[in-house]
């Protein structure tokens, strides 16, 4: 029986009722779609069973749905996949497009196109997780995230030649990418090999794209890998190829002749999926029996602080402020186009050594999620996107992927933000409140998504808080900038004995545990909590991941009313100074950041996320009063409004999370 006769069988086995579907749609949609387990299944029950592809009917569903096949389980066209990707391809294409063709009624697909995907394991890496010796043409997946991407060009598939001589036409199928294959020794029909031209308007075209697939920043230990994919026909141009995107392709592992012995590893794709955001990337039936006892703890909440840089001695508020940056609000669309996002923003602006990279850190590991680098030397296009002429495409347009970006749909981490130049800065503004980064360059422009949350740190200007300053004199920042952060908490160094006395013991006790369990030694339990908490890492991620499925909105009107009578009277209790925003010739002295609608919308997302804290769909009384004192902490700590100020209280200098209502 021959490859393609076999294909056939495999297909009317396996895929009958999935091409049927196919041809429906066609020409408009030209992909069927092959799960190689199934193939491996029917290949393994015909073996195993000694019967044909006619007395084998799974469509899409194995015998056995819980086995799952590995290569060394397999032979024949399942394991031909794996090692011989273009041929099989080709022969299930043919396959395919002459399908059901002996029947009078039935039209051939002489244009479908077929993809594999849910390989085995053993086919299955992440970016620069696997052996490039080993997987030469061999058809592989590879899951990571596009941080660049080419336009769409259209590519030479087949070429169409004609001597100059004779008029003698040949038709030469051309290469993936790289340089046009011409007809070896010129001419057949002139005896000394006449000169042979493209004729480009008999060619056949198809579209190209090129992507960069690299290791998502929260996977990458040091220097981040990354691979290059070559997209044909379909693949080319789809809208859900966008950098950023976290994407799992499957395609033949092709090495690139460079010269030299050392050849370039590349990719052609076959197919590919996109993930669609952050609630897939933790097992949680692994974690059930931990969701369900957070669940029904009424301390869930300070539980998660605990464990949140527990060897972190101090800024609870700081702390808790970030557990519900990470739980966030969640994010829709009004009717009338209106967006609301979800994401908050927070701003750590303290002296230097009190721990704000150490709170950056935690809350970049916490997070299933994300992105982190340095303001220091970090450009516009490092943050958000850029549109640049390279190598990698050949010197055409291509758009690269920032940290904003690459964070989509997590949290973005920035640590000395207010080291970046002011230029670089001011794209940030539109990407933190929108969420979407525009990039425009010689008449190109594109738009990301960027459905990121930023928590960014900086020092005051001149490196400490001056007490003889406003601290709102000590922001390096323009106001515009500011405006976007929900929250912006001040870090100082601190004065107090027993306080500092605390800070020494955690550090002294956290080093020395760490040493411990480096040397394998066995570490009191009470230490070993100080420094891990009582919620692993593991565990806070997969109860975070449940969290956000939930999309919690206010039910009682009381809710509603006390988040509006809130801020009413947070604006309107201002000093008359502040309130009328002029003194003397002209000269502004109001607050360093005015409150305005802004400050309600913070109120919103951050009481979403104290509601998605108790895996409730329900925004609740108790939701926003913890909220309520977290902003004006913030509002009193960079000088919107005095101390004295009745609408803020005592909240600057407490830090007790029972005496600013943070408790449940």
């Amino acid at each position: 029986m021959s490859v393609e006769d076999r294909c056939r069988e495999a297909l009317e086995a396996i895929c009958h009722e999935a091409i049927e579907d196919l041809r429906e749609e066609y020409p408009d949609e030209r992909m069927l779609t092959i799960d190689w387990q199934d193939l491996a299944a029917y290949e393994t029950d015909a073996d195993t069973l000694g019967i044909g592809a006619d007395q084998i009917t799974l469509e899409g569903d194995r015998l056995d749905e819980d086995e799952e096949f590995g290569l060394n389980d397999v032979q024949g066209i399942a394991s031909d996949v794996i090692a011989r990707p273009e041929t099989m391809r080709d022969a299930f294409e043919d396959a395919l497009q002459s399908y059901g063709a002996e029947k009078d009624h039935v039209r051939p697909m002489a244009r479908a196109k077929v993809e594999f995907v849910n390989l085995p394991e053993a086919a299955t890496f992440a970016v620069g997780g696997f052996s490039p010796a080993e997987q030469v043409n061999r058809l592989i997946t590879l899951e990571g995230q596009i941080t660049k991407r080419t336009e769409v060009n259209p590519r030479l598939h087949e070429g169409e030649f004609e001597c100059v001589r004779c008029g003698y036409n040949m038709r030469v199928p051309q290469p993936a990418f790289g340089k046009i294959r011409e007809p070896p020794g010129g001419c057949r029909e002139c005896d000394d090999g006449g000169f042979m031209r493209l004729d480009e308007e008999r060619s056949q075209w198809v579209d190209y794209q090129k992507i960069r697939l690299q290791q998502p920043p929260e996977d990458a230990k040091g220097e981040t890998e990354h691979i290059d994919i070559h997209l044909l026909d379909d693949l080319a141009g789809d809208e859900r190829v966008e950098g950023g995107a976290r994407t799992t392709f499957t395609g033949k592992h092709e090495p690139v002749y460079t010269g030299e012995v050392v050849y370039e590893k590349t990719v052609i794709g076959h197919g590919f999926t996109v993930e669609e955001g952050g609630l897939n990337d933790v097992d949680l039936s692994a974690f059930q029996d931990v969701i369900d006892e957070l669940r029904e703890d009424p301390e869930r909440f300070e539980r998660l602080v605990a464990s949140f840089a527990p060897d972190h001695e101090g800024n609870w508020i700081e702390k808790a402020a970030i557990v519900l940056q990470l739980f966030a609000g969640w994010r829709r669309k009004s009717p009338d186009g209106a967006f609301h996002r979800g994401d908050s923003h927070i701003y750590l602006l303290g002296d230097p050594g009190v721990g704000k990279s150490n709170l950056l850190e935690a809350a970049y590991e916490k997070a299933p999620r994300g992105a982190i680098t340095d303001g220091t030397g970090s450009s516009a296009a490092g943050l958000t996107a850029s549109i640049t002429k390279d190598s990698f495409s050949d010197e055409q347009f291509s758009i690269e992927a920032g940290t904003l970006v690459r964070a989509n749909k997590g949290i973005a981490v920035v640590d000395e933000l207010d080291k970046g130049d002011t230029s670089d800065l001011d794209a940030l503004h539109s990407a933190l409140e929108k969420q979407e980064v525009h990039v425009s360059k010689a008449g190109k422009n594109a738009t990301l998504p960027a459905r990121t949350a930023l928590l960014a740190a900086g020092n005051p200007t001149g490196g400490h808080f001056d007490p003889t300053r406003e601290i709102a004199d000590q922001v390096d920042l323009q106001s515009p900038l500011l405006s976007r952060f929900d929250l912006i908490l001040t870090m100082q160094t601190e004065e107090d004995e027993d306080q500092i006395r605390s800070i020494a013991s955690k550090v002294i006790g956290a080093r020395t545990t760490a040493g411990k369990l480096a040397r394998g030694e066995e570490v009191d339990p009470e230490r070993l909590e100080d420094v891990q908490g009582d919620i692993s890492p593991e565990e806070f991620s997969a109860y975070l991941t449940r969290a956000k499925q939930c999309r919690p909105i206010p039910r009682d009107d009381a809710v509603e009313e006390r988040m509006s009578e809130w801020f009413v009277e947070t604006k309107t209790s201002l000093p008359e100074r502040f309130a009328d925003g002029m003194a003397g010739e002209g000269e502004y002295e109001g607050p360093p950041l005015p409150i305005t609608v802004r400050k309600l919308d913070a109120l919103q997302r951050l009481a979403e996320a104290s509601a998605r804290v108790r895996l409730s769909d329900t925004v609740e009384m108790r939701d926003v009063e913890r909220v309520i004192p977290l902003i004006e902490r913030s509002l009193a700590d960079i000088g919107i409004a005095p101390r004295d100020n009745s609408a803020f209280g005592t909240v600057r200098d407490d830090i007790d999370a029972a005496s600013v209502g943070l408790g449940d």
